[in-house]
């Protein structure tokens, strides 16, 4: 996270403000939760002190969180990091906290109100302010709390935001400004075979209707965590970033998700102040959250910028030393890389790329990558296993898979030599990854959700 002036337009405020709409009942309650005539949810008084007024939890509206999202920057089996703005860019008076504990920990009743409090329940974090080139005077910023020292594979529930103090006694916060009760998963070890889903989507462009229709349906699939290839919007204005945070916020709240950057991020740097991404050692600090790694259970997963040439070459020494330490770790079966630019790709919009196919797709091959997923191409196609240029099956091909399809405007999709299927981008296009162990599943699905557009299996001795 930097800051700079960057270009870029208004920041508005997300439709996580429209809750203020909403009647504080329904705010601040919950589904879950009963509330009261006079508007209030009565916890356990027992444990917890008598009830909070609904409107305590938001004081100032301009202090709202909004944009909030999950990201690691570090191990996923015992952190996370959260993120989110508000309208109020005083990094002086704002201290964002991130209120937090077991699901377990949580009362039977009145949970949205209340979470435990004590040591290790409350962590401070940072702001960035950054400023944008045409609106002058007008200064945002990203808030940033990483939790550290969790347990692996255990749920939390948690809120993010601020207040002016807390009362030892009842743990009362006063003028607290703090987002609704949400709920994450923590990750599991490094090097353990043991079942876990994640999915990938790219290239939505501008989709955000799409989004917003099926992305309860897509937050309900469970996946522990997302990966998205870039494009998330047209021009990476803040205008346009308020629609896609908007149309992702169920799932994001929720579920980790880590993207690269696509082309249409224009304003690369607001895109990289919007997410907390891993800063790799050896990497230049130019690049840095550029590229990055983490392991999930036996599969190491990198990202990688594949804008231009120039900043290919910057990660090229990096990557190969990354990959040689991957594929000689005993704790890791498989590796999995996501980069917006297609290595192999039919569709006649962009096709393959000439600079990934030059300066990686060797060390692909070098070092035992077993899937490399892309967009840029709004189709979905995946390619017979290749080595040399040419399909092979003996088990050492690296699968390419492009899904460019999520919800934006679809492309013509194609085939070639190496193209195993392909469909039209129009139908859309997400992709499911169940692993366990020694096997990989994909099953590629039409944005809908009704139509089965590939499915396959990868599997190791």
């Amino acid at each position: 996270m930097k800051t700079f002036e960057i270009l870029g337009f208004s920041l508005l405020l997300l439709s996580a403000c429209a809750l203020q709409d909403k009647p504080a009942t329904e705010r601040d309650a919950g589904p879950d939760v009963a509330a009261d005539p006079d508007g209030t949810v009565t916890p356990d008084a027992s444990t917890n002190g008598p009830a909070l007024p609904p409107m305590t939890w938001s004081t100032h509206e301009a202090r709202t969180p909004i944009r909030l999202h999950a990201t690691w920057q570090h191990d996923p089996a015992t952190s996370i990091t959260l993120q989110w703005q508000t309208v109020d860019t005083d990094i002086d008076t704002y201290v964002p906290r991130v209120w937090f504990g077991l699901d377990t920990e949580l009362t039977a009743s009145g949970e949205d109100q209340w979470l435990p409090l004590g040591e290790g329940h409350v962590v401070e974090g940072t702001g960035e302010s950054y400023s944008t080139i045409f609106e002058k005077g007008q200064v945002f910023v990203t808030w940033t709390v990483e939790l550290t020292g969790l347990a692996p594979q255990t749920a939390y529930a948690y809120r993010v935001g601020s207040w002016e103090s807390l009362d030892g006694t009842t743990g009362r916060p006063t003028g607290a400004d703090l987002s609704p009760l949400y709920h994450f998963h923590t990750g599991i070890t490094k090097g353990e075979r043991k079942p876990f889903r994640f999915m990938l989507s790219g290239d939505s462009r501008g989709g955000y209707a799409g989004i917003s229709k099926n992305i309860e349906r897509l937050r309900d699939l469970k996946a522990d965590f997302w990966f998205f290839n870039g494009d998330m919007n047209e021009m990476g204005t803040s205008d346009d970033w308020e629609s896609w945070f908007s149309s992702m916020s169920p799932l994001l709240v929720g579920t980790v998700l880590m993207p690269v950057q696509g082309n249409h991020e224009i304003v690369a740097d607001q895109y990289y102040e919007q997410f907390a991404l891993p800063v790799e050692p050896g990497l230049d600090a130019k690049l840095a959250e550029h590229a990055w790694t983490f392991d999930f259970g036996n599969i190491h997963f990198i990202g990688l910028n594949t804008i231009n040439e120039l900043e290919m070459l910057a990660q090229t020494d990096w990557l190969e030393q990354d990959l040689a330490a991957a594929s000689t770790d005993p704790d890791v079966d498989w590796i999995i890389a996501m980069f917006h630019h297609p290595a192999y790709s039919a569709c006649t919009n962009h096709g393959s790329t000439a600079r990934v196919l030059k300066m990686w797709v060797p060390l692909f091959e070098k070092y035992g990558v077993d899937l490399g997923f892309s967009g840029h191409d709004h189709d979905y196609e995946r390619t017979h296993p290749i080595r040399g240029d040419q399909i092979v099956d003996d088990g050492k091909g690296v699968v390419y898979v492009v899904a460019g399809g999520f919800y934006s405007d679809g492309y013509s999709n194609g085939t070639d030599w190496w193209t195993a299927t392909s469909e039209h981008g129009d139908k859309g296009n997400y992709v499911v990854v169940d692993a366990d162990g020694k096997t990989l599943r994909l099953k590629t699905w039409s944005g809908d959700g009704t139509e089965v557009l590939d499915e396959f299996t990868l599997t190791k001795p």
